[in-house]
């Protein structure tokens, strides 16, 4: 079935899209927590014309940080990575794909299941949701 025409994002979308995700994941790896210069954008499912947005968007250290960078494992590690909600499959949509995120506790942080959303912020999700949303209902 051949869906709608669909417009390329212009430099400006884009643009918009890398600052939200900076400011939403305030300059940390989601991953490892680490802060600083090597955070890298990227993508949670390959990028093309038309996925440079706020959900498709994580930030993760990249490999020239200590340990060679989260986003050197993501790609190393495309089960795992699938597995742990870092990476969103070619036929999902991003903004329905769950997503591994550090939340702020009473006594530090927890890692929690989220949707990202094209705004910038995100829902937290339970983990039979998540789940349930990737296939992988009683595992």
């Amino acid at each position: 079935m051949i869906g709608p025409k669909r417009t390329p994002l212009t430099k400006a979308e884009e643009r918009d899209a890398y600052e939200t995700v900076t400011h939403r994941d305030a300059g940390t790896c989601q991953r490892c927590r680490r802060p600083g210069l090597h955070v890298e954008r990227d993508h949670r499912q390959g990028r093309d014309a038309f996925n440079t947005t706020p959900a498709n968007l994580q930030l993760l250290c990249g490999p020239f940080s200590p340990e060679g960078g989260c986003h050197l494992w993501k790609t190393e590690h495309p089960a795992e990575a699938l597995a742990e909600g870092w990476t969103v499959p070619r036929h999902a949509d991003p903004a329905e794909w769950p997503a591994r995120r550090w939340l702020r506790a009473v006594f530090g942080l927890r890692a929690a299941w989220v949707l990202y959303r094209n705004d910038g912020t995100w829902v937290e999700i339970t983990e039979h949701d998540a789940l349930e949303r990737m296939g992988r209902e009683g595992t």
